[in-house]
């Protein structure tokens, strides 16, 4: 007997995925039942957009080391990966208006097992930009205490944006020649790793990120479910109910 009769998802391959009892699941938290099926074939249509070989981003060896040779997984280094299908749309004003297709139809955290060194990598990148710009507006702060330019009431101001600004852009440069210095042991864009290069390819794409580093939260734990074994439960399914007498007839 399904756990939820009245749930199109209940004892399928999108239950399984999901995890979840009943009442936290956010499919049976829907009132209608069109709106439930709505769900679950958005749910299979993203998990139809993953490679067969997702699962091995999560596997024991490190996903960022350069070259044969892979160190062993320290955590997870964990980003949100969307794509515009399948299509979704909402109101052109804060919800309301005319309903017009969004950008993001499917939305995964994906997490990728990290060695110690790339992550430290990884962390070096955001270190160095943070250091030089406070390092810079420090700089600027402390000029403003010499009298010829404390005397001028606007000139401090000026002289901390300044600051700011050339240590910002001097930040980058550091930046990204630290990552072009350690590009031959570390991948530093996600789209760099095979299995995501794949999924680039298929329409995923990152929501905020546009420079030579990703941005990754890391963690101990993976936030992502495995797909093995579910695709092929999901045709064993197809197959049964294409078998029996109601659909035959």
């Amino acid at each position: 007997m399904p756990k939820n009769a009245q749930c199109p998802a209940s004892d399928t391959e999108i239950c399984r995925w999901l995890g979840k009892e009943c009442e936290d699941c956010y499919i049976s938290s829907l009132k209608h039942k069109e709106d439930m099926e709505k769900a679950v074939s958005d749910f299979r249509v993203t998990l139809s957009l993953l490679p067969d070989d997702f699962d091995s981003l999560q596997g024991e060896e490190c996903c960022f080391c350069v070259g044969d040779v892979k160190k062993p997984r320290a955590g997870y280094a964990v980003i949100d990966l969307a794509h515009s299908e399948p299509e979704a749309r909402k109101g052109m004003f804060f919800g309301f208006g005319k309903k017009v297709r969004v950008r993001v139809g499917s939305l995964m955290p994906v997490s990728i097992s990290i060695c110690r060194d790339c992550r430290r990598a990884l962390h070096m990148v955001d270190y160095i930009k943070w250091v030089v710009t406070a390092a810079f507006v420090g700089l600027g702060i402390g000029l403003c205490f010499i009298p010829a330019i404390n005397a001028i009431p606007a000139l401090p101001y000026g002289v901390i944006i300044a600051a700011f600004l050339v240590g910002y852009i001097l930040s980058r440069l550091a930046s990204d020649a630290y990552i072009k210095s350690k590009s031959k042991q570390t991948v530093f864009n996600v789209f760099d790793i095979p299995v995501c290069r794949k999924m680039q390819e298929a329409g995923w794409f990152t929501v905020q990120d546009s420079g030579p580093a990703t941005r990754f939260i890391m963690s101990r734990k993976s936030y992502t479910k495995k797909i093995s074994g579910l695709r092929d439960a999901a045709d064993e399914a197809s197959a049964k109910i294409e078998n029996t007498p109601e659909s035959k007839d």
